[in-house]
Parts: C-alpha cells; sequence; structure tokens
C-alpha cells in the first residue's frame, strides 16, 4: 500500500492509494537500469552495497548478526557479497546493481524485526516540502521446493519517516509504509521492485529509511536486497505509467521478451528497443496499448527473433498520448549458441509453418512434414546461416485439418527437432 499526505489544519490526513506488485518469473534477467517512479528524479541517497568479491558487515544493518565465514548462512545472520547462494538450496545469482558483474548485495536468513536503518540528511536546507519516491530490489533466494510445501515467506516492509528536528531520537512522522507480502519461491531468480511515490508536507530535516521483516526465522525466510533508493520528483506524482517488471528469456531461436504494469493514464504504445552493447538502441517492435488507461496488472510480450552470440539488451519505452515517454529496466540475456536451437512459431499453423533457427555456423537442414501414419507429406531442404534465420514452411494451407509431425535433421541425419503440430 502506498501512502499519499497532505497538510491539513496542523495534522496528517493519509490518503490511501493502491500499490500493486507483480511477482513475474524471469531466465537469465539482469537490470541495467534502476526505474524510476516518478518524471527526471534526482537522487539524493542510493545504496547498491558496493562491489567485489569479498564478504563485508554494513552499518546500517540492525538486529542481525554478521557472517565472516563461507559455510551455509543460518537464521538470524547476513553478509554484503556478490552471490546469493549461501546456502546450497539457495539460488546462484549476482546482484540486481546495473553493469556490476560482481556487484554485492544483502543477502539474509531473516527474523522477524527492523534490519536496516538509514537516516538521510540534505545539509542546511533540509528537505523541502513535494513529492519524492523511495524503492529497493527484492528477491526470495530461495529454489522452489526448498522447505516442502509450506515454506516460510519473506514479509518485507519499506517505512520512510521524516523529522522537522535535525536532532534527536523522538518527533519521527511516518510518511510512506510499503509491504511485500510472501514474497514467493521461483524457478529462476527473480528480482521485484517494492515503494512508491508520496509527499513531504512540511520542511524536514532528516528522513529515515527502515526495513522490516514481519516473518519469523526458520526455513524459507531468505531473501537479498539491492539497490535502495530515495529520490526528489521535481515534476510531482508518480509517472504516468508504473511499469513493474522487464523480463527476456531465450525461447528456442530468439528472445522472448514481456513486461507488466500496474497502472496506466493516457498510455499510447510501447516501443521495444534492442540493443548489443547496452548503449546504442533500436526499435524492433511496436505495440499498441489498447485503451490507454488501466489501474489493474497488464502483462505485454514481443519477441526477437533475432538474437546475437553474447548479451543481448532490452527494453521498453512507453510513449504518452501527449508524445512524452520513459524507459522500463533493461533486461539482459545472454546467448551462447552451442547446439542448433529451433522454434516453431505458430502451433497451431493455418497458411504456412513459420521456423526460427539459431545456428552457430552456417549449414543445410532436411525439413519433412508426415502424418501420424508417418506418411511423408512434404520434403525441403533448407540452407540457415550463422546466427538467426527465419523460414517458412509453404505449400501447406490445403492440408486436412489434423495432426502432423515435423522434423528436421542436418546433413548427418541427426534429429534436431521432432514435435507434433496442428493444422487448423
Amino acid at each position: 500500500m502506498q501512502e499519499k499526505f497532505t497538510l491539513r489544519n496542523g495534522g496528517l490526513i493519509s490518503t490511501a492509494i493502491s500499490f500493486l506488485m507483480f511477482f513475474g518469473l524471469l531466465l537469465t534477467n539482469v537490470s541495467a537500469a534502476a526505474q524510476n517512479y516518478c518524471a527526471n528524479e534526482v537522487v539524493i541517497y542510493s545504496e547498491n552495497f558496493g562491489s567485489g568479491t569479498s564478504n563485508t558487515a554494513h552499518p546500517d544493518v540492525v538486529n542481525l548478526q554478521f557472517d565472516p565465514t563461507q559455510g551455509p548462512m543460518a537464521d538470524g545472520f547476513y553478509r554484503t557479497i556478490n552471490n546469493t547462494q549461501q546456502r546450497p538450496e539457495w539460488h546462484n545469482t549476482g546482484d540486481h546493481t546495473p553493469n556490476s558483474i560482481l556487484g554485492k548485495m544483502l543477502v539474509i536468513n531473516g527474523q522477524t524485526g527492523d534490519f536496516f536503518v538509514h537516516t538521510i540528511t540534505n545539509g542546511s536546507s533540509g528537505f523541502l516540502p513535494g513529492s519524492y519516491a523511495a524503492s529497493l530490489f527484492l528477491l526470495n533466494v530461495n529454489t522452489p521446493g526448498t522447505c516442502g510445501a509450506t515454506p516460510l515467506l519473506p514479509t518485507i516492509t519499506f517505512k520512510v519517516e521524516y523529522n522537522t528536528s535535525a536532532t534527536g531520537t523522538t518527533g519521527w512522522v511516518s510518511l510512506q509504509n510499503v509491504t511485500a507480502t510472501s514474497v514467493p519461491q521461483s524457478a529462476n531468480p527473480t528480482w521485484i521492485q517494492l515503494g512508491g511515490v508520496f509527499n513531504l508536507p512540511a520542511i524536514a530535516q532528516r528522513v529515515r529509511l527502515t526495513l522490516s521483516d514481519a516473518t519469523p526465522s526458520g526455513c524459507g525466510n531468505d531473501f537479498a536486497i539491492d539497490d535502495i533508493k530515495f529520490a526528489t520528483c521535481p515534476e510531482g506524482g508518480p509517472l504516468p505509467v508504473k511499469f513493474l517488471n522487464i523480463n527476456a528469456v531465450l525461447k528456442g531461436g530468439g528472445v522472448a521478451v514481456s513486461w507488466s504494469t500496474a497502472s496506466e493514464s493516457n498510455n499510447k504504445y510501447f516501443d521495444i528497443e534492442k540493443s548489443t552493447d547496452g548503449s546504442n538502441w533500436t526499435t524492433i517492435n511496436s505495440l499498441n496499448a489498447g485503451n490507454g488507461n488501466s489501474n489493474v496488472t497488464k502483462t505485454y510480450g514481443s519477441y526477437d527473433p533475432k538474437p546475437v552470440d553474447g548479451y543481448n539488451y532490452y527494453r521498453i519505452k512507453q510513449v504518452d498520448v501527449d508524445g512524452k515517454f520513459q524507459y522500463s529496466d533493461v533486461a539482459r540475456v545472454k546467448v551462447s549458441i552451442e547446439k542448433t536451437g529451433v522454434t516453431v512459431l505458430a502451433n497451431p499453423f493455418v497458411n504456412d509453418i513459420t521456423v526460427d533457427f539459431l545456428s552457430k555456423s552456417k549449414q543445410f537442414l532436411n525439413v519433412r512434414l508426415s502424418d501420424v501414419s508417418g506418411k511423408t507429406i512434404a520434403t525441403e531442404k533448407w540452407q540457415i546461416n550463422s546466427g538467426s534465420t527465419r523460414l517458412r514452411f509453404n505449400n501447406v494451407s490445403n492440408l486436412q485439418r489434423g495432426m502432423y509431425i515435423f522434423t528436421v535433421t542436418d546433413e548427418n541425419s541427426n534429429v534436431i527437432y521432432n514435435n507434433k503440430l496442428v493444422k487448423q
């Protein structure tokens, strides 16, 4: 729940605004840009926990014990380290911070209570009234099945408070509490963003960020935190579209890109952009946003049939009806071509069978379509290039409806694809 506060008659009046969280799965997704919660935000404080291979203590961690060892981490301990696999059953993945292969994060074997507290000051002028954003990224480090059918799940709250006094332990006023309830286990490491936009009603000398866990110690309450951020929102209010995530995963010979939004206002369309170096971008597809307004989670998808060998970067450009735009996070997926990948794009098919290939080298392939009894319907010989190739098996529009077998073999008669297809 995101809370927006205004000052009225000397008191704080809170208006609850629904804050939706979506927990999506991803394969090898590495963010390359932290998502903003408001337009042109100016970062005042950020914590990405540094980089390197060493395990270090952190001054802002409270009520947990630092574990300097290399063995399995026990309940109530933490490490600031560059890999989540601090127990054998946990995910083996790096941090969330953009472009930091050896970047570190806060990895915790959790227990109930506050575990991170940081106080921010802003010089003699303090923090002026206005819009601000606070956010972080959170990962359940457990793989599915860890701790059985009913594992404990982290329940993390991100609290923001302000104080009009420059000193003292009292006088803190709550501005925002955002909770990720029962963060689920996932088959692949899945970072979710937690945070929102709020209004500061008066000049504040200090702002305090507190993270707490509502789940007791035990099997399953294990998580990582990264990229904590506090920023001003000079244009006021949240962005017209709230991105929840962007994922890029290998799918046969290409890459499937998906993203979700929590809410949309005056949204016109999305451009799917791709880069091979993380700096230079080209639009590979565009997608209409429908009616442009939504208060529920919406999920979109696109497909890149021609990834390159190595890293492929993807981001979403969201464009409003007035021409203003913003970008999503960046998803990065590594394509390693070790054997020929084959993807049939439409099953069932109608007029043709469209196939994407991802190959390490140029080669000739034999393609065969047969009925379920094994009788050959049609054959073709195709040449594919190194990298990505898209080809179509034509002249199948007159086939009767039903099930067929589509087989692809290499020049040595090795089967590299054999699957059932349905003719509509």
